[in-house]
């Protein structure tokens, strides 16, 4: 079963060490999923690792097959950093009782407007004939994520630096 790439970019105005605090700051985890409009959800984080359990209304074009609500289990893990502050780790999302799975690599990483933040791997959705069809009916949702990310981080970081101004 063939799966679906996801390629997705932040760009934030920090350096690569504060952008990682961000990212693994429960507060900012909770409020990308306040932005998002979820229904719910409990954060878990250190710098190593988080956790982000998120219960959420199903996307129309795949709510006739998933119901009204779903919740999205988020496992990020980071590798230590290299020299120049720049990261890797993983993304894991499930779907709670569904044969939904994205793996997805994240590079962290100077550059942009001071840190790039990439993310790649693949998402797929077990589901014989219907699969695929899930799959590019689910992925603009999944996408919509990092993008509300990058602008909660936005807000966030000008908050900091203007506190620190």
């Amino acid at each position: 079963m063939a799966r679906m790439q996801i390629e997705a970019h932040n760009d934030f105005a920090a350096d690569p060490a504060a952008v990682h605090a961000m990212l693994t700051d429960a507060d900012f985890l909770s409020a990308v999923c306040v932005e998002s409009g979820d229904l719910s959800h409990r954060v878990a984080a250190t710098p190593d690792h988080s956790a982000v359990e998120r219960t959420m209304r199903t996307p129309s074009v795949v709510q006739r097959f998933l119901g009204d609500t779903l919740t999205l289990l988020q496992d990020i893990r980071w590798n230590a950093p290299a020299a120049d502050g720049s990261r890797t780790g993983t993304l894991d999302l499930t779907v709670r009782g569904m044969p939904a799975k994205a793996d997805v690599t994240i590079a962290l990483r100077p550059g942009g407007r001071g840190t790039l933040v990439d993310f790649t791997g693949d998402f797929s959705i077990k589901v014989p004939f219907l699969g695929g069809k899930l799959e590019a009916q689910a992925a603009p949702a999944l996408l919509e994520g990092f993008a509300v990310q990058q602008k909660v981080g936005d807000e966030w970081l000008a908050t900091r630096n203007a506190e620190s101004a």
